[in-house]
């Protein structure tokens, strides 16, 4: 018994040294990237970082750095390293995390792929960002990171394609209500955007003659709007700006949506038949012919 005891104390410790060489040496090089970038030596910045950034690409790269050498040509913020807050090993991956100061608490994630020697990190991380939205760019970090960085991940109103909606209820930036209930038998549309975001205001204009294209049909087109409000929606934003869609506030917090504008289309039998992201000529098209095959 005292012997496997002592064996398993050694494990332990043999566990602990290699947590704290991972916090050492990624935190060394971390400190190392945060030094560049303060002194804004942007080509040596970006070496630092996943390549995920510029999709593995040598030339991707280059106009990556380009990029970064115009958006910090005026930029003075600079990086402040707080701690180390948590190392796992995932597959053949040594992640760790860390706390910054970058313009309030952000967060940043080190891997390595050669146990600790290199370590490659994230761009800074906001401290209300979904844990999802940072999947899309590090698809294989631990999910353990996430009770850290956002705690309400997988608990938020999530749409898949083929599944059923939950019931909904909502009330426009008018005072009416709008429910699933109300709209029973009815393709559904729902266009999560913001008065911020620059390409769900480009479409627009081609989000309304939708509108006027299925007129006569049993659809109902649903926009929900984040970080804004009702008077800013009714003075500012829409006489400059008509939206045919029926606008209503939600919070964003609760819903598993981390690309805007996002489209989702429930057909007839609130189940979801298609989920679009981002705006171009192709997804306002691709949208117009789910919602015909959805009819």
């Amino acid at each position: 018994m005292k012997f496997l005891i002592n064996a398993l104390i050694l494990l332990f410790g043999i566990s602990v040294i290699g947590q704290n060489q991972n916090q050492t040496s990624g935190a060394v090089q971390l400190k190392e990237m945060i030094e560049v970038y303060n002194k804004k030596q942007i080509e040596e910045y970006v070496d630092y970082l996943l390549p995920r950034y510029y999709n593995n690409d040598l030339a991707n790269k280059e106009k990556f750095v380009e990029i970064w050498m115009k958006i910090l040509k005026n930029d003075s913020d600079k990086f402040t390293y707080e701690k180390f807050l948590k190392s796992t090993k995932s597959g053949d991956q040594i992640q760790s995390l860390f706390q910054i100061d970058f313009r309030g608490k952000s967060y940043i994630v080190g891997i390595s792929n050669d146990d600790g020697k290199t370590w490659k990190f994230s761009q800074p991380i906001n401290e209300n960002a979904q844990f999802g939205q940072i999947l899309k760019t590090i698809p294989t970090l631990d999910h353990s990171f996430a009770i850290i960085i956002d705690p309400k991940f997988g608990h938020r109103l999530k749409y898949e394609i083929g599944e059923k909606i939950s019931p909904f209820k909502y009330s426009d930036i008018y005072g009416n209500e709008i429910s699933s209930e109300s709209l029973k038998g009815n393709v559904v549309v729902l266009n999560f955007w913001g008065t911020w975001c620059a390409p769900c205001i480009k479409e627009i204009p081609e989000l309304n003659e939708l509108v006027k294209k299925f007129k006569s049909e049993n659809v109902s087109f649903i926009a929900p709007a984040i970080n804004t409000s009702s008077e800013n929606l009714v003075n500012n934003f829409l006489p400059k700006n008509p939206f045919s869609y029926d606008i209503v506030l939600i919070d964003q917090d609760k819903y598993n949506i981390t690309a805007f504008p996002t489209h989702i289309v429930i057909n007839n039998q609130n189940v979801v038949v298609d989920i679009i992201e981002g705006y171009s000529k192709a997804n306002v098209e691709k949208l117009k012919n789910t919602i015909q095959k959805a009819l």
